[in-house]
């Protein structure tokens, strides 16, 4: 009777601490909604969304980005930064906080300030970043307003993105979304959230873990390109473009972490192309990257945006 009795506790305690386990970092957004249909809001992100900045329209400014070599190294460099050191300093920009929304911060980039110290811009391009974050030690927004004076009046307006990426669309939710400053960081963590889950649903790599594995990754574009000699010289080319990943941490990966990192790179590779929108930096580069730490246990995967 005793054994029996020892048996059926050791059993609940089993029970209960692969419970524990397993919901430790199951979302609460995955029991509020269900997936919705992502290859229709996919079409209308392409329609509404995709494209819409004034990169489209416009080549002098922000043409250079932020190389994959620099995301990593700042990565390493601010990974552990405090709270006081993300504190964004706008003493080089001119800074405008509307009456209606005073948590809104609109930051000029350009001109700067010491090329056009006035605050109103009357005459040639303004760029404004909205509510821009500290992001591993680059100051960025997805939303830039670039438009153009003349004699004191906006003549032309840029489009601009609501999202940083698809899958910040994909999960917003109006009955969870209250009136208030444009929070672009908060639809990109619920974002991230997704791609770990819809990962989930397609491997089955993390059924068998026995610990939970946990290691950082930065997304990026990568560039798949060939060289073409002719008289003129030697030109590249680019053949494609598309999403991967680098493994920032571990440094060293154990196997099991190592195969991990490769099953979700390869879940990323097929990601569409135009999935993610630029960040835009107030040193006036593009930024491509997304930090993300990944949690994965044998329950699902969880993908943390580092914003």
């Amino acid at each position: 009777m005793r054994k029996i009795l020892k048996l059926s506790v050791a059993f609940i305690a089993v029970l209960f601490s692969s419970s524990a386990f397993c919901q430790r970092h199951i979302s609460d957004f995955e029991n509020q909604r269900a997936f919705p249909d992502l290859k229709k809001q996919w079409t209308d992100y392409k329609t509404n969304e995709a494209d819409k900045n004034f990169l489209s329209l416009y080549g002098r400014l922000y043409r250079e980005t932020v190389s994959l070599e620099e995301m990593k190294q700042a990565f390493y460099k601010n990974k552990n930064a405090k709270a006081k050191d993300k504190e964004i300093h706008y003493d080089d920009f001119v800074v405008i906080k509307p009456e209606l929304h005073p948590e809104d911060i609109y930051v000029r980039v350009y001109p700067t300030l010491k090329d056009h110290p006035e605050k109103q811009v009357s005459e040639g391009e303004r760029i404004m970043l909205s509510n821009p974050k500290w992001y591993m030690g680059f100051v960025v927004s997805p939303r830039a307003y670039f438009d153009v004076y003349n004699n004191g009046k906006r003549t032309i307006s840029a489009p601009y993105a609501y999202y940083s990426d698809f899958f910040a669309y994909a999960t917003y939710n109006p009955v969870l979304q209250l009136d208030g400053p444009y929070n672009w960081s908060w639809k990109t963590s619920w974002g991230a959230r997704m791609i770990g889950q819809l990962h989930a649903m397609r491997t089955a790599e993390h059924w068998g873990l026995k610990d939970e594995k946990q290691f950082s990754v930065l997304l990026y574009i990568k560039k798949d390109e060939y060289k073409v000699q002719d008289y003129q010289g030697i030109h590249t080319h680019v053949r494609r473009e598309y999403y991967s990943l680098e493994l920032l941490e571990p440094e060293v990966p154990d196997a099991e972490t190592k195969k991990l990192f490769e099953n979700l790179k390869e879940f990323v590779e097929k990601i569409p192309f135009g999935a993610f929108a630029p960040y835009f930096t107030t040193d006036l580069r593009q930024m491509t990257g997304r930090y993300y730490k990944v949690t994965v246990n044998r329950c699902g995967w969880l993908t943390t945006d580092y914003l």
